[in-house]
């Protein structure tokens, strides 16, 4: 049987640091596939929406106004065809702020194009406001991006405008967990904002307006987007794992006797021509 050579079977400084090296990196390489066996993988696909069964999706939204009275503000929801549906709120919830009102409102919206809206009683209530969050159908883990909360933090205050026009564009997604048995549909959304501003008349005075407001109108995206959960196997998690550690060992060890054995080479050369 072939000798190991000595230079290559001693204990030395260089060896002991990288096999500490080598466990920590077979370490972290077990966590990250016990993870990838724990935590699921989401594969996404987009197709188009065609069940109309849902036709009432939940609104979890919180709002605050600046300088608005809680007895000054009134909540409306209306669809396309101009109906008021007064039944599609379930919890309207108000906090008298400072000198302003926050408002946590809960209310269904049907699955049309519509609008909801905060009225003012008069024409000189101020409608500057923050918008704390709103979130559109159900909450998930992984449902926490800006796509699922892009109202949350704007702020529109004292910009000489009676009225708020926000554009909404709802998305339909769903989290599909097979191996848990769990379903999640939250929306992403989008929107866009324009003011409108009034101008004076030509003898310096403001045009009267009945009522400011602040108007959301939305419309809902024919496509649905779906993650579906995808978990490791054991199997996979094991034989991942023995493969990635096999071959770190054989690597750091190639390298390692390389590096012992040049050193030993360069100074053996050294010595002879001393």
């Amino acid at each position: 049987m072939r000798r190991v050579p000595r230079a290559l079977s001693q204990s030395s400084t260089s060896g002991g640091v990288l096999s500490v090296l080598t466990c920590l990196a077979i370490l972290v390489i077990l966590y990250s596939q016990i993870s990838m066996w724990v935590s699921p993988v989401y594969q996404r696909r987009t197709i188009v929406h065609r069940d109309i069964d849902d036709d009432h999706v939940n609104v979890d939204m919180n709002i605050t106004f600046l300088k608005a009275h809680c007895d000054d503000i009134t909540f409306k929801i209306h669809d396309q065809f101009s109906q008021q549906t007064l039944h599609a709120t379930n919890h309207v919830y108000r906090q008298s702020v400072g000198s302003g009102c926050r408002m946590h409102m809960v209310y269904d919206l049907k699955r049309i194009t519509g609008e909801f809206i905060f009225n003012s009683k008069d024409n000189l209530t101020d409608m500057s406001h923050t918008i704390e969050d709103m979130v559109v159908g159900d909450r998930h883990r992984y449902a926490n991006t800006k796509a699922f909360h892009a109202l949350k933090g704007v702020k529109l205050r004292d910009i000489g405008s009676s009225t708020h026009d926000y554009i909404l564009k709802l998305l339909e997604t769903e989290f599909i967990d097979v191996t848990l048995e769990e379903a999640a549909i939250p929306y992403q959304y989008t929107f866009s904002y324009r003011p409108h501003i009034l101008h004076n008349k030509k003898d310096g005075t403001l045009p009267s307006v009945p009522v400011h407001y602040i108007r959301f109108r939305y419309a809902w995206s024919p496509l649905k987007v779906e993650y579906i959960a995808e978990y490791n196997s054991m199997y996979d998690v094991v034989t991942n794992s023995i493969a990635y550690c096999g071959g770190l060992f054989t690597t750091v060890g190639v390298l390692h006797r390389a590096f012992i054995g040049g050193s030993a080479f360069i100074k053996d050369n050294m010595y002879k021509k001393l």
